[in-house]
């Protein structure tokens, strides 16, 4: 009966989409049925919220743009995309407009064109490329409606010294595009270790942007607005003068009460590590969890010394190299799932996706004539409606979420709690599946649930194609999240087909979901 059901159900597809002859996907359930169960697990979830369980935001979910490509994505299809996200959380999406090309810029009031690459350093396109910014450049806030934002203070790290002009004049153009209340955050300097002499410099560079920013915008004395740090991905490690403890102890204690966020940039695979492959480098927790160790003393120094500053991920991705497929195809949205519920259950408030038009990694590519063909949405996107379902739009208590270790690298899971309550849980089959030949499957069965839970609904993120799967605008392998897709070709990135969930049945307190190598999926109970 169930698979009669799941034959019926059509996906609805926009106007338009039989001229890009858009296949109707396989209901995901039925392919999942149709995997070969090759070995089994069993969670045995607590009856009450566990005492170690992460207090989860409802602003987790974030996107970036890098800080001189804004105009790039203020358009249509990326307004859609995010619109489509902001949908789906209970609070504004943040958007981190920020990265190296945000200290490398300047401000001309009289310039006609939103930005001027100048120099040929990086130009037209590189993240390391030096522009100036026109007076239209800031409209393109504007055309996130209802967004956040988390913006970049412009360090000049040419001269290592702070450039008040700039930092005024970006700061109070952001402000008058959207007003004050709409900048979430002011985060001061980018990979600051690349070109600051040592953390007092970089400390005393902060605190003169502060003071600037904090009168210019009014800032109230309990105003915490200010984000610092972010390092570069793999940078810290223990000791490091540029690390967390490191900072705080070099003096930027004393302005703890205007700091709202630390931050730092975490990559699966950074530009100095071997590619490795997708199965060893990206569908793989034991990977994610032995690099994230190094960043696990600057959380634990936060928490302890100063409880009130949260800890956020303000760049990533899964790699600085390696091909299309390795960096932005349907492993590297497994990955993404996998990763950002990790850095979730280890007490990190936010990850934001980074995105510049022509970075492989990016979630989607904004516009066409760039080295990276587009416009594009990319397989990564779709571990972002994943996260923001994981958490929930509303809650009924506290959000709280723990990671349940099964002891393989291949399968990871996790528990969402509201309250004492749990309502849903996570599991991702990171086994790789290329798209060709049997897919196999693990049987996970949950245990230990209340009495009160008698229905659970589960939604699938999946790709007939497995890892070979890059959306349908990328290579015409579809991925869908509960039935629904994004594209550019067929509906400029506002998403469409009609969400489907399984259902499963719960007997004394027990339920099983099959998993197919390379998916995931959300078990909501009493859904």
């Amino acid at each position: 009966m169930m698979q009669k059901k799941f034959l019926s159900l059509i996906v609805a597809a926009l106007p338009g989409a039989a001229r890009f002859q858009h296949p109707i996907p396989v209901p995901d359930e039925v392919a999942a049925q149709s995997a070969s169960v090759t070995a089994t697990h069993t969670i045995n979830l607590s009856a009450s919220r566990p005492s170690d369980a992460s207090a989860v935001p409802a602003d987790f979910v974030s996107v970036g743009f890098e800080s001189a490509f804004l105009p790039s994505y203020a358009n249509d299809f990326s307004a859609n995309l995010v619109a489509s996200l902001q949908k789906r959380m209970g609070v504004p999406i943040v958007i981190r407009v920020g990265g190296t090309s945000g200290d490398r810029l300047s401000i001309n009031p009289n310039q006609t064109e939103d930005t001027k690459c100048v120099g040929s350093n990086q130009c037209p396109d590189g993240s390391a490329a030096t522009f100036i910014l026109g007076p239209g450049y800031f409209d393109g806030f504007k055309k996130f409606s209802g967004a956040k934002f988390s913006i970049q203070a412009p360090i000049d790290d040419k001269s290592l010294a702070v450039n008040a002009t700039n930092v005024r004049l970006y700061v109070n153009g952001v402000e008058k595009a959207v007003g004050k209340e709409r900048i979430g955050t002011i985060q001061v300097g980018n990979e600051v270790q690349l070109y600051e002499p040592n953390a007092k410099a970089y400390v005393k560079d902060v605190k003169e942007a502060i003071r600037d920013v904090v009168k210019d915008l009014g800032l109230g004395d309990a105003d915490r607005r200010f984000q610092v740090l972010d390092t570069a991905s793999g940078v810290v490690k223990g000791g490091n003068q540029f690390g967390v403890k490191g900072i705080f102890t070099a003096g930027l204690q004393d302005v703890k009460g205007r700091i709202k966020y630390v931050g730092e940039h975490y990559y699966q695979v950074s530009g100095n590590m071997p590619t490795g492959t997708i199965q060893s480098s990206l569908l793989n927790h034991n990977a994610i969890t032995t690099r994230f160790k190094s960043y696990t003393p600057s959380i634990t120094y936060l928490r302890n010394n100063f409880p009130a500053i949260s800890y956020v991920f303000s760049e990533t991705g899964s790699a600085l190299k390696g091909s299309t497929k390795f960096q932005s195809y349907f492993g590297a949205a497994l990955w993404s799932v996998d990763f950002q519920l990790y850095a979730m259950s280890k007490n990190v408030s936010r990850v934001s996706g980074t995105q510049r038009p022509v970075a492989k990694h990016s979630l989607w590519i904004p516009r066409a004539r760039l080295s990276e063909p587009g416009p594009q949405v990319r397989a990564p996107f779709y571990a972002q409606p994943f996260v923001a379902g994981f958490i929930g739009k509303s809650a009924a208590g506290k959000r709280g979420v723990v990671n349940i270790d099964l002891r393989t690298p291949f399968v990871s899971a996790y528990a969402m709690f509201e309250g004492e309550v749990v309502k849903r849980v996570a599991i991702i089959g990171l086994r790789e599946y290329t798209g060709s030949g049997q897919r196999n499957a693990v049987q996970v069965k949950l245990k230990g649930l209340s009495d009160s839970v008698r229905s659970a609904r589960i939604g699938r993120l999946h790709a007939n194609a497995g890892t070979d799967a890059g959306g349908f605008d990328v290579n015409g392998k579809n991925i869908t999240w509960q039935g629904q897709q994004w594209s550019y070709k067929v509906d400029q990135g506002k998403g469409h087909g009609e969400m489907t969930r399984g259902s499963v049945n719960v007997t004394e307190g027990e339920l099983t979901v099959r998993l197919p190598d390379s998916e995931a999926v959300i078990v909501y109970l009493n859904d």
